[in-house]
């Protein structure tokens, strides 16, 4: 709502297209809704859990040691206000990207295909999904191998708190600031509860499997 009221037509239309109808209900609802209601499983299948956290979180910093040069590099000089709200939209759809990509679809593409296959055709429509970003061809390549490197990591532990929420979110705040986008203050609002609508959206859907589970049982 925030961000409906505030946020200027270029930083609206971001809001509106990524982080409310590809990351919100593409993104997130598609995976949770088929997840618990036609496979009856529970989240914990797209890494949403607890299992292995601690060392999901332990190896999470580790990987962020190798990118934080990189990070300091492209905020230098940058003034906070510019910064927080890219930080708000990296958490936001850095949820969306390891539930969908990692969680969800990489696994569908391992289950049906193997490892491997499903490393390579999940990365490309990783890259592919950028596409109308205006990107080069030489940063299509680059977000494919980045896409694999993603893969790899959730392959650790099967859980999305080896990515998410600093080593996924860092990736994307590098490559948001480097193309120059600029969001006003108050859209992190706006991003900050997407991300609070997404964690209580699988509250809910979790509580109402657990029901369901228990009425059928």
């Amino acid at each position: 709502m925030a961000t409906y009221v505030a946020t200027p037509a270029h930083g609206m239309y971001y809001f509106l297209l990524y982080a409310v109808a590809c990351a919100g209900i593409a993104g997130i609802a598609t995976p949770f809704l088929w997840t618990l209601f036609v496979e009856r499983k529970s989240l914990a299948t797209l890494g949403i859990t607890r299992k292995r956290i601690w060392w999901s979180l332990l190896l999470q910093a580790i990987f962020v040691l190798f990118i934080q040069g990189e990070l300091m590099r492209t905020l230098q000089g940058k003034p906070w206000e510019r910064i927080v709200p890219l930080v708000a939209l990296s958490l936001a759809i850095g949820f969306f990207e390891a539930v969908f990509w990692r969680g969800w679809l990489f696994q569908k593409l391992e289950s049906a295909f193997g490892i491997v296959p499903g490393m390579l055709f999940g990365s490309a429509l990783y890259a592919m999904f950028h596409i109308g970003y205006g990107m080069t061809g030489s940063e299509m390549v680059f977000l494919f191998f980045i896409g694999l490197m993603f893969c790899a990591a959730f392959m650790l532990t099967r859980n999305i708190f080896i990515l998410w929420p600093v080593f996924q979110p860092m990736g994307q705040l590098i490559t948001v600031a480097k193309e120059g986008l600029e969001l006003p203050l108050i859209a992190t609002l706006g991003f900050v509860e997407i991300l609070i609508l997404f964690l209580v959206f699988a509250l809910i859907l979790t509580r109402k499997h657990k029901k369901m589970v228990k009425t059928t049982a």
